[in-house]
């Protein structure tokens, strides 16, 4: 291809347009839309623009509110920004490994930190699928190495392995062990979740969200007769926190 072809030219146009439309334009719109909801989702007020756009904000604790966007914005880099780094040669070098390497690695820290999520086990999930991600792209950085004519007698010296055939097998023998490392932690974990009492909604399956807005600080309120009811109000209160652990019960013998 070269800048005087004319069906490069084309291609070109066409390029730059979908590249405005998809990596920019569609972030964009994501962002602007849930800059405009945030005050309705975080009072717990939502109406038929937050209704319809859940899918952006339902998962994520409302102080993370735009997570999503974030995420977006990493899985754009990763899988197409990243060719932009060493245009001409950049397939054989490690430069866009690195990067991609450091991004997936300053992502799954600040996703260990921040735990944007509502629900454990998705934030199971995406830390389980950054750390297989990051593991990938460092793999590939040792396949790159020894395979790459460019990096010759490095791959002993550097990695250990005095083939590609070597190295390649290591990485995948690496990756299957991961893969099947975490589908076993998946399924203890979903084994785990499904022979815990709970309280699930005939709606979706799943556990009621408990947020509660700024105004309020409890979910009920339990009232009883001092000389007769304090024992059996208790074990209410403690028996809903099995099926509900986030649920919050005023109940005069915690909370006075």
């Amino acid at each position: 291809c070269s800048a005087g072809d004319d069906e490069y030219s084309g291609l070109h146009a066409y390029f730059w347009a979908f590249f405005v439309l998809w990596p920019v334009l569609v972030p964009l719109a994501f962002l602007v839309l849930l800059l405009s909801i945030r005050s309705e989702v975080r009072a717990q007020r939502v109406r038929a623009t937050a209704r319809a756009s859940r899918f952006l904000w339902r998962d994520y604790d409302p102080r993370f509110l735009f997570w999503e966007v974030v995420d977006l914005g990493r899985k754009l880099f990763l899988a197409s920004l990243v060719l932009f780094i060493q245009t001409d040669d950049g397939s054989s070098k490690l430069l866009r490994l690195i990067v991609a390497s450091v991004v997936s690695a300053l992502f799954l820290t600040a996703l260990a930190l921040v735990k944007p999520f509502k629900r454990f086990d998705d934030f199971y999930l995406a830390c389980t699928a950054n750390l297989l991600l990051t593991c990938c792209f460092v793999l590939g950085t040792v396949v790159q190495i020894c395979e790459s004519a460019a990096y010759e007698d490095m791959c002993d010296t550097l990695v250990g392995f005095e083939s590609a055939f070597g190295a390649s097998a290591f990485v995948i023998v690496l990756t299957v062990a991961m893969i099947a490392l975490s589908l076993v932690l998946f399924v203890f974990k979903a084994i785990s979740a499904l022979r815990a009492p709970t309280i699930r909604l005939l709606s979706n399956r799943r556990a009621p969200v408990m947020d509660l807005s700024k105004k309020c600080h409890f979910h009920g309120f339990i009232s009883h007769i001092w000389s007769t009811g304090q024992d059996q109000t208790h074990t209410i209160v403690r028996q809903m926190k099995l099926v509900m652990p986030d649920v919050r019960i005023w109940l005069d013998v915690d909370c006075l």
